[in-house]
């Protein structure tokens, strides 16, 4: 095994390395797991006037959906649109035939909107950031 390399950090302009970097990971995961699609996921919403009012950012992950971003701004917390947002990726995870959503959350973000959709916590980190805990949750199609 070699024992010099050397180390630095990715600057702008360099995503084909970020993407070699994943394709090394999915080499080696292939092996036990097949060869599973690693790609962006992204759903937007917008009003009756075009403007950004939400949106959800995730990612396809060794078959399952793992979502970074929901966010919906403040006049159109409560309306569903979250829920929305939430049955549109759970529903494109299921034509894929993927095993499930896993994402994590604030407390002072949304655990009992995930819970209520059905989403099950597996874990937490205590004062993850500035006293605020950090939870993450699955849910299994």
């Amino acid at each position: 095994m070699p024992t010099r390399w050397s180390i630095g950090a990715l600057g702008e302009g360099e995503g084909d390395t970020a993407a070699a970097i994943i394709e090394l990971l999915k080499d080696y995961n292939q092996q036990f797991i097949g060869r599973a699609p690693y790609e962006r996921f992204q759903l937007a919403a917008r009003d009756p006037e075009g403007r950004l009012i939400g949106g959800l950012l995730g990612e396809w992950r060794s078959y399952w959906l793992h979502i970074d971003i929901l966010v919906v701004t403040d006049g159109y917390r409560r309306s569903g649109l979250g829920s929305a947002l939430m049955a549109d990726a759970e529903q494109a995870a299921r034509d894929r035939g993927y095993r499930g959503l896993f994402l994590d959350t604030f407390e002072f973000q949304a655990p009992q909107f995930y819970e209520k959709l059905g989403f099950t916590r597996f874990g937490s980190i205590q004062n993850f950031s500035d006293g605020h805990d950090r939870h993450f949750y699955e849910k299994r199609l």
